[in-house]
């Protein structure tokens, strides 16, 4: 339910930086460039039907030449995204991306999204991804996200309840709308497994951003 209008692009704020996976997958996180329009484009073909209805919300085929400029083509601002790609693999394939756009009318409030490829979910990746995003949301003054998730998508319900989201109220049939509180402080979340990768991003993110 992300708006359509693309936001002026501007210089990446930050560097990559490697992480493991769960499995001990090695994988590269770093902000989306403009040209990681084809790394998008294939991975969303590698969704099955299921991930491709709990992200869209309805069928897609594939992302159109508009949604691609959309996702890659952001300010690092208002307009915020990390893509994850996996380093154990050749042609270093994305695997996954979370981002947020900040709503119109609602200054400090950003809809968020996370998706992961299919073969790399259960690993962590979703959990890792957004909190990279939520020391992004920090950074530029969000303080609330919103998403829209399917009544039957469990494990991203699960993650925003223990990132402190209150119950969620059903938008539409089959949808609920969730308010998450971006974490300011992880070192405050519970030790769930969610509080324990915040925490852990936190730390590494900080170090980061003190390096450069």
């Amino acid at each position: 339910m992300l708006s359509e209008a693309p936001p002026v692009s501007s210089p990446r704020p930050h560097r990559g930086f490697t992480e493991v996976l769960r499995d001990g997958t090695p994988v590269l996180i770093r902000p989306v460039s403009a040209e990681d329009k084809q790394l998008l484009k294939e991975g969303f073909e590698r969704l099955s039907d299921v991930s491709r209805q709990r992200r869209c919300m309805h069928g897609v085929g594939e992302l159109t030449a508009e949604q691609l400029v959309y996702f890659t083509e952001i300010d690092y601002r208002d307009h915020m995204a990390w893509v994850a790609v996996d380093l154990s693999q050749p042609n270093q394939p994305g695997i996954g991306i979370a981002h947020y756009m900040l709503l119109t009318g609602r200054p400090r409030c950003a809809e968020v999204a996370v998706t992961v490829v299919d073969s790399h979910q259960g690993r962590g990746l979703g959990t890792l991804l957004l909190g990279v995003l939520a020391r992004s949301a920090v950074e530029n003054g969000i303080e609330t996200w919103i998403a829209y998730v399917l009544t039957d998508n469990t494990p991203m319900l699960k993650l925003f309840h223990d990132l402190g989201a209150p119950a969620a109220t059903l938008e539409e049939r089959g949808v609920l709308r969730v308010e998450i509180p971006v974490p300011r402080d992880p070192s405050v979340l519970p030790n769930t497994p969610a509080g324990k990768v915040f925490k852990a991003v936190a730390r590494e993110v900080g170090a980061l951003s003190e390096a450069q």
